[in-house]
Formats: structure tokens, C-alpha cells, sequence
């Protein structure tokens, strides 16, 4: 039990974190404008957006055992797709907030060729935190779904939880597996909004319902 609580502080904790850096993630244009103090808020965010990984990662492996011991292999199975998502999340993160922020801020300065140039690393960064976005909304999802789908068969958790998750994962696959949904600071955004959802149904259920009895 007291397991389960700190798995459900850390899924809270590790969600009102994503929810921040969304809230407080500068644009490109802000850090162009205020190199100094913008640059400085884009590595911030992006170093907090960084540390919600392993808290959120430990909170998800605390539901994978809750889950697991009431029954079934698809939990586990989820925390092998949210693996994936994870690394794609540093790897974002770390393009995002600290390569993408100091090119930005390198070009205030520059001018001419080195301009132009500086300006073509910066769409290619951009391109490639737009992959691993994609690579993170698809895993995220499909682990999300996993997991919600094994709250619905089983009884030790609320129910309401499964059919958010279900609902959050199936929208944010078909909104990105269709193209249909840039993952920009706004689409982004609003997968993170709506994951936090769920991730805080979940860790409030993981902190004060007691788990269900193993299943033979």
C-alpha cells in the first residue's frame, strides 16, 4: 500500500510537471525576442518536462504491478510501449530545449550566409522534435490504452478511468497517426492536457483504493 501511494503521488506529481512546461513553454518567436530571459525559461521548462520522465516512469511501473498482480500480461506490455515513449520524450526534450534555444538565440547576432545557414539547422531541429513527438503521442497512447483497457476488465480500480484512457489514447492515435494534428506547442499541448487527465485519475485511484485480491 504505501507503494501504491508514492506510484500515485509520482503519476500526479510527474503530470502537474508536463502540464507546467506546456503552460510555460516559450514559442520560437519569444526566444528570438527575449534571447536572454526566454532562452533561459525554454531550458528551464525543458529541464522540468526531463525530470517528469523518471518520476512518471516509476509511478507507471507501480500501476504495472498493481495491474499485474489483479491479472493479465497487458500492463507489462504497456510499460514496454511507454519505454519507448519515454526515450522519445528525452530525446525531444533535449532537441527542443536546448539545441533548438540556442540556435535561436545564436541567430540574433548572426546575419548574411551564418544566417541563412544557422536558419536551416533550426528548421532541421525542428523536423526532427516533431518525430520523436509523433514517436512519444503514438507509444504514449497505445500504453495508455493498454493500461485502461485491463482497469475495464478487471474490478480493483474505477472504471472511469478506463474509459478516459481509452478515450484520450484512441484520440490522440487517430488525431496523429491521420496527420491530421501538428504537434506544435498548441497540439502538443493538448495531448499532454488530456494524458495529465488521466494520468491523474489513475494516481489518485493508485493512492486510496487498496488493491484487489492476486488473481490464481
Amino acid at each position: 500500500m504505501q507503494r501504491d501511494a508514492a506510484g500515485g503521488a509520482s503519476l500526479i506529481a510527474g503530470a502537474i510537471m508536463g502540464l507546467v512546461t506546456m503552460a510555460l513553454h516559450p514559442t520560437g518567436s519569444d526566444i528570438a525576442r527575449d534571447a536572454s530571459t526566454q532562452g533561459a525559461l525554454s531550458m528551464a521548462v525543458h529541464a522540468l518536462a526531463l525530470a517528469a520522465v523518471p518520476i512518471l516512469l516509476y509511478g507507471l511501473w507501480v500501476l504495472t504491478r498493481r495491474l499485474s498482480n489483479e491479472g493479465g500480461v497487458l500492463p507489462e506490455l504497456a510499460l514496454s510501449f511507454y519505454g519507448v515513449a519515454a526515450v522519445a520524450t528525452i530525446l525531444a526534450a533535449t532537441v527542443s530545449g536546448f539545441l533548438s534555444t540556442d540556435i535561436i538565440t545564436r541567430m540574433v547576432s548572426l546575419t548574411g550566409e551564418e544566417r541563412d545557414v544557422a536558419g536551416a539547422l533550426l528548421h532541421y531541429s525542428f523536423e526532427i522534435n516533431q518525430a520523436f513527438a509523433r514517436v512519444y503521442a503514438a507509444a504514449s497512447s497505445i500504453a495508455i490504452a493498454l493500461w485502461s483497457l485491463t482497469i475495464l476488465r478487471q474490478s480493483g480500480m474505477s472504471r472511469a478511468a478506463g474509459y478516459v484512457g481509452m478515450t484520450v489514447a484512441t484520440l490522440a492515435l487517430v488525431a496523429v497517426l491521420s496527420g491530421k494534428l501538428r504537434l506544435g506547442i498548441h497540439g502538443f499541448g493538448a495531448v499532454i492536457l488530456a494524458q495529465a487527465l488521466w494520468l491523474i485519475m489513475v494516481g489518485v485511484q493508485l493512492r486510496h483504493v487498496p488493491a484487489a485480491a492476486p488473481t490464481s
